[in-house]
């Protein structure tokens, strides 16, 4: 038996040494220090040229080796089963079993190379007796000072949370100014004589009812009476009348003092929205309000500021008082279109304490935080109190709070999310923990495209993509995406032509002939250069089960497009076996 060497596409065997061709000593040296490889991690054995006493090169190998993604000027070697080295892109001719292998070569290491045929490599270079280092000389090193270290470019801006109590405690202490409390000091004889005598003047604008359809304006509506315009038509137009405007204040007073409690409340929300939210009352689910002593509402100031938080504020009580319906709707209302009102105005943080400490609704209150881009604030709603532990993830990620919202995703057992997260970290390594553990999820279940998915896009590892590919591809699991994805992955026509024709015939049982014919259609459309390829197999596999699956016979003309006659055969074919 006479073996040769032949090219092919792909490396049939792992990759066991790296081949340096020159007879120096020296540039054997340069070129393993190009490598960035030390002289104690490979052994390097010389190798022979066809003239006597001459050398063509040397040969490197150890474990080492398999790390190196670029040889340089110099050439990769197979190694097969530890014994033969044969040039990357090559296979033995004719193929040869392990026994032969073992009987051929025995304990010694070889090599086989085209330019000078079969070698066998006898012993290690010994480099001390090659080598004379030069002698050391003793040197002072001054370290510099330790220098402020100043990026050239900035990759990410992250921003530091804050625990969610103490963002709380912020809101509730920080957030808003403290006011004065207002006056409810009720109307004695006299004004009330005085009151009545000034609507003869002056009356209110009829607001809105505070439904959603009609909510109460917010400026101030004060009209003049016809009376007041008839005696201002007696005054010279030109002067100010300054006595009118007094009047009016002194009415706005009287009118206000003499109000209901809930009415005052109300027309507080429509002259001065801000004011009226110190002052505002707390509803209830069972349609009562907390503040009240002794079954009376009263409008004493029951918030200190705004905040989202914290508790009453001076002035608060802890009894409560029940509201008919018709109050409690009518002041639910009016909260809901003031929040509304507030947040056209940007006042996000306004609008989220009505929602939160008048309406008790939460998730409304975090929702506008984070419209509002207070994204640590909501996270804190949602952490706190709606137990919504994706929501504020979410609020940390969106705030650049990324640690924080690793460390929620972690807890939901997000794991790709924490993967992605970790690679706008530029963490590569445990970015590649998470995913391989999704992967692996994946793979548990079956769903080795997805699998191979994350390994190809986000681990950025194509070999175990494909490794894993082939393995659902044996399993048939999916095994049709699976062999389609396999194909696709492969850019080099030459390297997918092998594959082709490899897998078929070593990896294709008889139940799977069908699925593989489905697959190489892709694969004829897509590259027409492969289409005798792909034909070939296509017709074999037609051949074979046409007798079980008349029906097969139909994709030839996936294969023959343009034969018309084909289809002819195809119908007389399928109609003949039918009388059979």
């Amino acid at each position: 038996m006479e073996l040769s060497i032949k090219p092919y596409p792909a490396n049939r065997y792992p990759i066991g040494a790296i081949l340096i061709k020159s007879s120096a000593v020296s540039i054997w040296v340069k070129e393993i220090q190009g490598l960035g490889i030390s002289l104690s991690e490979i052994m390097a054995y010389p190798v022979p040229d066809l003239t006597a006493n001459s050398l063509w090169g040397c040969l490197l190998v150890g474990e080492v080796i398999r790390k190196i993604n670029d040889p340089g000027r110099n050439s990769y070697c197979q190694l097969i089963k530890s014994k033969l080295f044969i040039p990357e892109h090559t296979i033995l001719f004719p193929a040869v079993t392990d026994e032969e292998i073992d009987q051929l070569f025995g304990d010694r290491l070889h090599l086989f190379h085209p330019s000078f045929g079969l070698v066998e490599l006898e012993g290690p270079i010994r480099w001390e007796e090659l080598l004379t280092l030069p002698k050391q000389v003793g040197v002072e090193i001054t370290e510099p000072s330790t220098t402020v270290f100043i990026p050239r470019q900035i990759n990410q801006f992250l921003l530091h949370e804050i625990p969610p109590e103490e963002v709380l405690k912020d809101l509730e202490e920080n957030q808003f100014p403290q006011r004065k409390k207002l006056s409810n000091k009720p109307l004695n004889i006299l004004e009330k004589i005085k009151l009545g005598a000034l609507r003869w003047l002056f009356h209110p604008a009829k607001p809105g009812d505070g439904s959603p359809g009609h909510p109460a304006p917010i400026l101030p509506a004060i009209k003049k009476t016809n009376w007041l315009e008839k005696i201002e038509s007696f005054f010279t137009p030109r002067k100010e009348n300054k006595w009118i405007n007094k009047l009016q204040a002194a009415y706005e007073n009287l009118e206000e003092r003499n109000q209901k409690e809930m009415d005052k409340l109300l027309e507080l929300f429509r002259r001065n929205p801000e004011e009226a939210l110190k002052y505002a009352i707390p509803l209830d689910e069972a349609g009562s309000v907390r503040g009240g002593e002794k079954g009376i509402l009263d409008l004493s100031k029951r918030w200190m500021d705004f905040s989202l938080f914290g508790n009453a504020g001076t002035g608060s009580r802890s009894g409560g008082a029940v509201l008919a319906n018709e109050h409690y709707h009518r002041l639910r209302n009016q909260y809901m279109a003031t929040a509304q009102e507030l947040i056209k105005e940007k006042e996000f943080q306004k609008a989220a304490f009505i929602y939160m400490k008048l309406l008790k609704d939460h998730n409304s209150a975090a929702n506008t935080l984070e419209e509002g881009m207070f994204f640590q604030e909501a996270a804190s709603v949602h952490l706190k109190y709606t137990d919504n532990k994706v929501k504020a993830a979410e609020c940390y990620e969106k705030g650049r709070m990324t640690t924080q919202a690793i460390e929620l995703y972690k807890e939901l057992k997000k794991d790709e999310k924490v993967g992605d997260l970790y690679l706008t970290l530029n963490n590569r390594k445990d970015a590649n923990r998470y995913f391989e553990k999704v992967a692996e999820q994946y793979k548990f279940s079956n769903q080795y495209v997805k699998a191979s998915l994350l390994y190809k896009n986000k681990i950025e590892n194509t070999s175990r993509a494909q490794s894993l590919l082939m393995e659902g591809w044996r399993a048939d699991k999916d095994a049709f995406n699976c062999l389609n994805n396999y194909f696709s992955n492969i850019q080099d026509l030459n390297m997918l032509e092998a594959e082709i024709e490899k897998i078929y015939a070593a990896d294709t049982p008889e139940n799977k002939k069908e699925t593989y014919l489905r697959v190489i259609k892709y694969e004829f459309e897509r590259h027409p250069e492969l289409a005798e390829t792909t034909r070939e197999i296509a017709y074999q596999i037609i051949a074979e089960r046409a007798a079980k699956n008349p029906s097969i016979v139909s994709e030839l003309q996936s294969f023959n497009k343009k034969d018309m006659n084909l289809l002819k055969d195809i119908i007389k074919y399928k109609h003949a076996r039918k009388g059979e």
